[in-house]
């Protein structure tokens, strides 16, 4: 029977694209459907580079400082008066970031022999920018801003390298909104419309532009909001499905199942909602519950659970969130436990 895949979040913490990918790649290659660029620029605090350079660009202006310690010591940004935030005044940096991968990616596949492997470009929702960015009244009044920015930087990576790059719209806010509203998550997901506007990125991408989407919990110096079952990633990734536009591609979904340092749950009864998903036909599932804490025995049983109630084997493992706000022995090892899980 074929190992299931090995998929990796995102970040990675190296000093340069080159050793994070080539590290990825002589870990799991065969194992790997995607190869993350790493996002070595911003690994450690993601979307704060992101909302720096939109200060620097003058797009936006912090309104209140913050030291990114804490969810509630994060800084909080504005638009600066007299000015109208836009798609085309916002430069996210994901059209640079893939240009500058796409070579590096190029030579690690070719080098490892790996002609199936395609390019994997992570970028938040515009969701879970403008949130962190702007706040609840930010979202209303600005998010549209941030998605005609989301789309534009798609479209631009889905112009220059096609069915090369697979895009991956990484939903925090909306999967922790789902989390916190617990039992009440399916009414606020038609009340703000979360699935629907994950769906809406894609719907704005050129026809034949290849997704995945991570469900995250948050991973800010390794900590992440809990799930008390699996029932709102589940409700949150259906949503997603029965709202996917034709003509693009969901490659994978990603779950996560372990929050930061806190471990995924011992119990088969947090896993049952998983008998509900109901991913389109061809749409990989990834169960992110590769973690340090419990020992690979654990983590098989854990994985057995997974299994038991989805109905099948996963078809890929992985850690909950990135590697990057970990050490690098420590993300050495959880990839090379992704690897000994995926044959088990």
């Amino acid at each position: 029977m074929r190992s299931r895949d090995v998929h990796f979040v995102g970040s990675f913490p190296a000093a340069s694209t080159a050793d994070a990918m080539g590290a990825m790649a002589d870990c799991a290659g065969p194992l790997l459907r995607t190869l993350p660029t790493g996002e070595v620029r911003r690994y450690e605090y993601y979307i704060r580079p992101i909302l720096e350079d939109l200060v620097a660009q003058g797009a936006l202006e912090v309104a209140k400082a913050g030291e990114w310690r804490t969810l509630r010591d994060l800084p909080r940004y504005r638009v600066p008066q007299g000015k109208t935030l836009s798609g085309e005044v916002m430069d996210l940096g994901y059209g640079r970031e893939a240009a500058e991968a796409m070579p590096v990616f190029a030579a690690v596949r070719d080098a490892r022999d790996l002609p199936e492997l395609r390019l994997q470009v992570g970028m938040p929702t515009d969701l879970s920018l403008a949130f962190i960015a702007l706040g609840v009244r930010g979202v209303r009044s600005q998010r549209a801003a941030f998605a005609a920015a989301t789309g534009r930087e798609i479209a631009a990576i889905a112009q220059s390298a096609g069915t090369e790059v697979v895009v991956q719209l990484e939903a925090t806010a909306e999967l922790v909104s789902m989390a916190l509203a617990q039992p009440f998550q399916r009414s606020l997901d038609r009340r703000l419309g979360l699935g629907r506007g994950i769906a809406g990125l894609a719907a704005a991408a050129p026809e034949g532009t290849r997704f995945g989407v991570h469900l995250c919990v948050g991973s800010l110096h390794n900590k992440g909001v809990p799930l008390r079952s699996a029932r709102p990633l589940v409700d949150l990734a259906n949503s997603v499905a029965r709202q996917w536009p034709a003509g693009r591609t969901l490659e994978y979904v990603h779950a996560p199942f372990a929050a930061g340092g806190r471990p995924p749950a011992t119990g088969e009864r947090f896993y049952a909602p998983l008998a509900d998903l109901a991913l389109p036909a061809g749409t990989r599932f990834h169960a992110g519950f590769v973690h340090d804490s419990p020992t690979e025995a654990q983590q098989r049983k854990t994985l057995q659970s997974i299994e038991n109630a989805l109905g099948r084997r996963v078809d890929g493992v992985a850690c909950a969130c990135g590697l990057g706000r970990r050490s690098r022995p420590v993300a050495d090892a959880l990839m090379a436990r992704a690897v000994a899980l995926a044959g088990c």
